[in-house]
């Protein structure tokens, strides 16, 4: 993106939490996030049966075309493992990416440098005080990032979209979430809570992480405040859509032009 833009985000800590030691406080997911960096990309794309990767170009596709000097921010960016489908998508675009979890920004920086020539800048900071100044985006687009926030969070999360798009700018969101249906509900939560963990181990020998990632998505269920949020703002529209059998949702739209 321009350098007025990029210019524009200190880094803050400034996520709203009920208390330190809660799910969605900034430090409990910032340190899962910063522990999880060495091995979330890989363990991410096995456990998930290639799904993930699926999904993030899915993603990519629900924003449409855009011309060349369009700004776009990967918002909760991880590892800058949604680039690619990014980059295919809107060649040519500025990309800028966004993530307050320091350890995930050193490796999407090496990544940044490595796979796409340090063109894709990337800014520690957190999502909902972003630093962005208003009305600076064309496009905004998140993969598996909102459900850590709680409904409070969720709503300043949408408060800080509307503000950074600009009238006619797109977004699009997508998370895991889960199915509808009661027993696939309940396979579900099996793979994720019992089989992930342990399959985890025997891949980097981490588990308590991935049991972590099995509470938000238990807590985050089918999706329902992201969606009730973005609905209820005056200034956006949203469409919601399932991804296999609800395993995963998506949110697209744009800010109205008034």
């Amino acid at each position: 993106m321009k350098g007025t833009l990029q210019d524009a985000v200190p880094v803050t800590a400034g996520r709203v939490s009920p208390a330190p030691d809660d799910l969605y406080s900034a430090s409990s997911v910032r340190d899962l996030f910063d522990r999880m960096s060495r091995s979330y990309e890989r363990v991410n794309t096995a456990l998930s049966l290639g799904f993930s990767v699926l999904w993030r170009r899915r993603l990519a596709r629900l924003v449409p075309p855009q011309p060349a000097d369009a700004r776009i921010l990967d918002a909760m960016c991880g590892m800058g493992e949604t680039w690619t489908a990014l980059v295919r998508r809107f060649p040519g675009t500025n990309l800028v990416a966004l993530d307050f979890s320091s350890r995930m920004v050193d490796r999407a920086r090496a990544r940044s440098a490595a796979r796409h020539g340090g063109k894709i800048a990337v800014v520690q900071n957190d999502m909902l005080v972003s630093g962005l100044s208003d009305g600076s985006l064309d496009v905004l687009v998140s993969a598996y990032g909102v459900k850590t926030f709680d409904r409070l969070q969720t709503e300043l999360f949408v408060e800080e979209l509307a503000r950074i798009l600009k009238p006619g700018g797109h977004f699009a969101l997508i998370e895991v979430t889960e199915p509808p249906h009661r027993i696939l509900r309940a396979l579900y939560r099996f793979y994720i809570g019992v089989v992930v963990p342990r399959l985890a181990r025997l891949l980097v020998a981490e588990t308590e992480e991935y049991r972590m990632l099995a509470r938000y998505l238990r807590a985050y269920g089918d999706g329902e405040r992201t969606a009730a949020a973005l609905a209820s703002h005056p200034l956006l529209t949203v469409e919601t859509r399932r991804h296999f059998f609800g395993c995963a949702t998506s949110f697209n739209g744009r800010r109205v032009v008034v």
